[in-house]
């Protein structure tokens, strides 16, 4: 199993703008970016606040050949809303769900936030890649990034403007 931690963040680096959730803020570029990458993974881990954000739009469109596992403290208030290998919650670890999703033959992983989950992953060792869109914009504010001390060393892999002004940025993670 390879994991992609794939984040957009302003130049001073948060993921959301001051106390709003998600990424709205991100340009259309990157939601051209993000839509496009997404189809080379076959599934998808975030935590539950970043489900909330993109709940209507999974639940939608659930696509047979990508799973989302959402991890979250209480996954029994979400049991209406899982579909077996759609869309699926969870308390478990990162090393269990990365056990689990090997156990069941998925390859390609994409971590999409948040910081929490950005941060156990990590610390875990489980990352390979670090995808990162940085947007022209500074908010002073908002959620980080990571949620806990991490360290880990990178090495860029590649850099493209997405546009005139928004950069994407690829890296691997050293282990």
């Amino acid at each position: 199993m390879r994991l992609t931690l794939i984040a957009a963040q302003s130049l001073d680096g948060y993921i959301t703008r001051h106390d709003t959730p998600g990424s709205n803020f991100a340009s259309t570029a990157d939601r051209a970016f993000f839509r496009e990458a997404l189809r080379g993974f076959d599934c998808c881990i975030m935590g539950a606040i970043t489900y909330r954000e993109v709940r209507a739009t999974i639940q939608k469109n659930l696509m047979p050949d990508r799973l989302r596992v959402v991890l979250t403290h209480n996954p029994e208030s979400f049991a209406n809303e899982s579909v077996p290998n759609r869309v699926e919650f969870t308390r478990a670890s990162a090393p269990a769900i990365v056990a689990d999703l090997d156990r069941r033959g998925l390859n390609r992983g994409a971590i999409l936030g948040g910081a929490q989950i950005h941060s156990a992953f990590l610390n875990a060792g489980l990352v390979d890649e670090l995808w990162l869109t940085v947007e022209p914009l500074l908010f002073g504010g908002g959620k980080s990034l990571l949620a806990s001390r991490t360290s880990a060393r990178l090495t860029l892999l590649s850099s493209q403007n997405l546009a005139p002004s928004t950069l994407l940025l690829k890296y691997r993670v050293e282990k």
